[in-house]
């Protein structure tokens, strides 16, 4: 119930009653003020006011942090307005109060209050204390895959992992929050030109690059935006060499837990730095298949609802999610040319032999369905605008035909008024007002018979 309240009492809503409140309040200088009309400007006054007290009790209930709601600059305004407003409402105030200088200027104040709350819903600010959705932690963490149980990573410290980077035996490292400043002692580390690693990794879409001493896969990691359901994205770069293989992510993310938990479900007699990037590319595919099954359902929900959203809601919806599907989908088509270079190309990857080609022979066929059924959904997105489309263009075909049908309705009293002049009595014409009358409405029902007949006011 409290929910239900809270979303009615939204800050549209609340905006428009603090202007609509303050044009009450200043209505009594502009009108002269008699007992019903003051009495009617009094009651509006306190309806506005209830609400948002109402507004800012649900609000306090519902809160996750009472203190931190409390605290927000916005809802001291909330409560200002209210205790001003109740303060100014007060029926035990005297007369010689009301007219008092100091009324007054908490009459003003509440004005000015009344005026900055109607224009937050313009400015939407970002509360403090809290990062943006769209902005993942860049904190520097780095696992490398355990030699001695090969499904486990762990947690290692940045010197250590320049070290195993730079060391002969083989590694396997994830590396999450990576800066740019950070890419040129990984290069120094592999032994290979820092402007290859930058050039990879300031790529645009997913591609499979073959150097004389690496191979460099450079991916999209995508990922959901929980507050507004957007696909967001984290640039990945597989960097393998004959020693090694370094992983490098802008954000820290989840990856690195999937990837782990996808380890364990491989043969162990595969070597352990073929089913650590197997199970990198595994968990890419999946992720894109969780992005792909959530911009379905919303193609879905948009199409269930599309009667019931205004225009620009439509609009918004529909932009935003063909943004989001045509982004996924070019990522989708590079992504299934690089899995299928995998199954064909030499990869330099310690421990891959060719025999390992099949086990990404699946993650390429995957690949190539889900692009197959995201270019689906875009068809499907395609046509649920069509049909808002031509809803549209029906209506307004309709509402043109209706106001074609009152004009040609109208022209019948306009021309014979346009004949007759403005007074019956003394014309040269044998007819009376009423006859005039009679002769006009037979016409316009003569006329709205035919229409009908036509099936024209259907």
């Amino acid at each position: 119930m409290l929910i239900r309240v809270q979303r009615l009492l939204n800050e549209a809503v609340m905006g428009f009653l603090a202007l609509m409140s303050l044009f009450v309040g200043l209505a009594p200088s502009v009108f002269e003020e008699g007992p019903t009309l003051s009495a009617w400007f009094s009651v509006t006054e306190i309806g506005i006011v209830a609400l948002f007290a109402v507004e800012y009790g649900v609000g306090l209930a519902l809160a996750d942090s009472r203190r931190a709601y409390l605290v927000n600059p916005w809802r001291i305004l909330d409560a200002a307005i209210v205790a001003i407003a109740l303060l100014a409402l007060v029926p035990s105030v005297s007369d010689a109060l009301r007219s008092s200088p100091a009324l007054r200027l908490v009459r003003l104040g509440r004005f000015a209050l009344l005026g900055a709350r109607s224009g937050l819903r313009l400015r939407a600010p970002v509360q403090q204390g809290q990062r943006p959705a769209s902005q993942a932690s860049t904190e520097l963490e780095v696992h490398a895959l355990d030699p001695e149980m090969p499904e486990r990573f762990t947690a290692i410290d940045w010197p250590a992992a320049l070290e195993r980077i730079a060391s002969a035996e083989p590694d396997w490292l994830f590396i999450s929050g990576v800066d740019p400043d950070r890419l040129g002692p990984i290069a120094g580390a592999l032994a290979v030109p820092e402007l290859a690693l930058r050039k990879v990794f300031s790529a645009s879409f997913p591609r499979l690059d073959r150097f004389e001493r690496l191979t460099a896969m450079f991916a999209w990691y995508p990922r959901p935006d929980a507050d507004t359901g957007r696909v967001l994205r984290t640039p990945v770069l597989l960097v393998g060499t004959a020693q090694n293989v370094v992983v490098l992510t802008r954000e820290r993310t989840d990856l690195i837990e999937r990837v782990q938990g996808r380890i364990g479900d491989l043969d162990s007699a595969v070597p352990g730095m073929v089913r650590a990037t197997f199970a990198l590319v595994a968990e890419i595919l999946a992720a894109y298949t969780r992005s792909v099954e959530g911009l379905e359902g919303s193609v879905i929900d948009l199409e269930a609802s599309e009667s019931s959203l205004g225009d620009n809601t439509f609009l918004a919806r529909s932009f935003t999610l063909r943004a989001d599907i045509g982004r996924v989908r070019a990522n989708l088509k590079h992504l299934n040319g690089v899995v299928q270079n995998l199954t064909t190309e030499r990869i330099a990857i310690h421990g891959f032999e060719p025999a390992h080609r099949e086990l990404f022979t699946l993650l390429a066929d995957d690949a190539g369905d889900l692009y197959e059924t995201v270019d689906d959904l875009r068809e499907t997105l395609a046509a649920v605008v069509d049909l808002r489309l031509n809803v549209s263009s029906f209506q307004m075909n309709r509402v043109m035909r209706l106001l074609a049908l009152l004009t040609a309705l109208a022209l019948i009293p306009a021309t014979v008024g346009g004949l007759l002049g403005m007074n019956v009595l003394g014309s040269p014409w044998p007819a009376t007002f009423g006859q005039v009358t009679f002769g006009v409405a037979a016409g316009m029902a003569l006329s709205l018979y035919v229409f009908a007949v036509k099936g024209w006011l259907r």
